[in-house]
């Protein structure tokens, strides 16, 4: 997972404090904070005094109905309308109950505005009073200039105003259920004096620890995420907002995706066509190849087979004759005239067997003369005559010189 970069908000949310790459605490504008994020992902702490904390009894364990009963099992206990209010789910603690982090909605989307509107989305928004530290059984109150932030629960707390500290803190104390067993005192001078006090006298054990230093580092370091309460959950969660952005542009990539669909379609049948076709050529090839050169036994490329038998047999010196030669012969356009049809030939050894289809014999006898005329011997192993037509099968080399 990334490293985290911590933000803290306060009541202006222009100015900020944040972790530096060196661990130390800077303040100042929230666009400064966001030059400095780089890759990482955002937790922004956020005022607590602005959140309310309850705790509620569900019965069922389902995320999504728990977070839709919460809001009517809470609603008699809240003066604002359930509609206008967001319910950030916690865990379930031992006594079976479920913590409650609830803020305004406008609240939380005035943070959201301004965070968006500086280029950071966080990944988290975390109630402060949930990173100080915590013990089980222990309150844990920071005091800084003008309000106390007090931690009750792993999930739970409050902001005391520095003016009501006392009548609130002793409030809290006396109506505490579980009462704590010691409370943790970070901070010094008047407010951290007088809430020590207040513990003592309630007969509470009071732990005041050194100075804690900027509040952003101690929160940073008691931060943890799989434990964390995380206000953006629901509408507001990465998802949601991930979802919200790409909802105008579902029917575009619909109708993207229909035609990327069809395409490939398309696509695939050609390629099926074609190989299809491409296959019924070759087998037609591969005939003709077998049937100009009988003697080939095999048939791995036709078209190089062909060019190889060709080029052999240009350049053949047989005393029979080149198979260029006497398919020359055979080509003449005297014979054509004569109404030759060849229906087959055969070559081998500087000899070709031809079987073809003439007028008559006495068209047969004149072709044959005329081959001989031209140089070659020509032996009419065959002659019938059907349908008009004369059949015959003829002999021919070139006569030796």
């Amino acid at each position: 997972m990334r490293e985290l970069f911590f933000i803290r908000l306060g009541n202006d949310v222009q100015r900020v404090s944040w972790l530096d790459a060196n661990e130390q605490v800077v303040e100042g504008a929230l666009h400064e904070a966001a030059a400095q994020i780089g890759a990482r992902r955002v937790a922004v702490f956020v005022p607590a005094a602005d959140i309310t904390f309850r705790q509620v009894t569900v019965p069922t364990r389902n995320r999504a109905r728990l977070a839709a009963a919460v809001p009517y099992l809470l609603e008699d206990l809240l003066a604002d309308d359930v509609e206008d209010l967001h319910f950030a789910i916690g865990e379930r603690g031992a006594d079976e109950r479920v913590a409650v982090a609830i803020i305004a909605r406008a609240r939380l989307d005035g943070w959201l505005a301004v965070l968006h509107e500086a280029g950071i989305q966080p990944a988290a928004l975390v109630p402060e009073v949930l990173a100080l530290p915590y013990q089980a059984g222990a309150w844990t109150l920071f005091c800084e200039p003008g309000q106390i932030l007090t931690r009750t629960a792993a999930q739970s707390g409050f902001v005391l105003d520095a003016d009501n500290l006392v009548f609130v803190l002793e409030r809290a104390l006396a109506e505490a259920e579980p009462r704590p067993e010691s409370v943790w005192l970070y901070g010094a001078g008047g407010a951290a004096d007088a809430a020590a006090a207040v513990v003592t006298t309630a007969g509470v054990i009071a732990q005041l620890q050194a100075e804690a230093g900027p509040p952003l580092a101690l929160f940073a370091g008691q931060y943890h995420e799989p434990t964390s309460l995380n206000l953006l959950q629901g509408t507001y969660s990465r998802r949601e907002q991930l979802g919200k952005l790409w909802r105008p542009w579902r029917p575009a990539l619909a109708l993207l995706a229909l035609w990327v669909i069809a395409q490939f379609g398309v696509k695939i049948y050609q390629h099926g066509t074609f190989s299809a076709e491409n296959e019924r050529l070759r087998a037609e090839v591969n005939q003709i190849y077998l049937s100009s050169f009988p003697d080939a036994k095999r048939v791995v490329d036709a078209r190089v087979q062909m060019e190889q038998r060709l080029a052999a047999l240009r350049g053949s010196g047989q005393s029979g004759g080149g198979f260029m030669e006497l398919m020359a012969a055979l080509s003449d356009p005297q014979a054509i005239a004569s109404g030759v049809e060849l229906r087959k030939v055969a070559y081998k050894d500087g000899e070709l067997n031809v079987a073809l289809t003439i007028g008559d014999l006495q068209r047969l006898e004149q072709y044959k003369n005329q081959l001989m005329s031209g140089g070659f011997t020509v032996e009419i192993q065959s002659a019938t005559a059907r349908n008009d037509r004369v059949e015959a099968q003829l002999h021919i080399k070139r006569t030796a010189s």
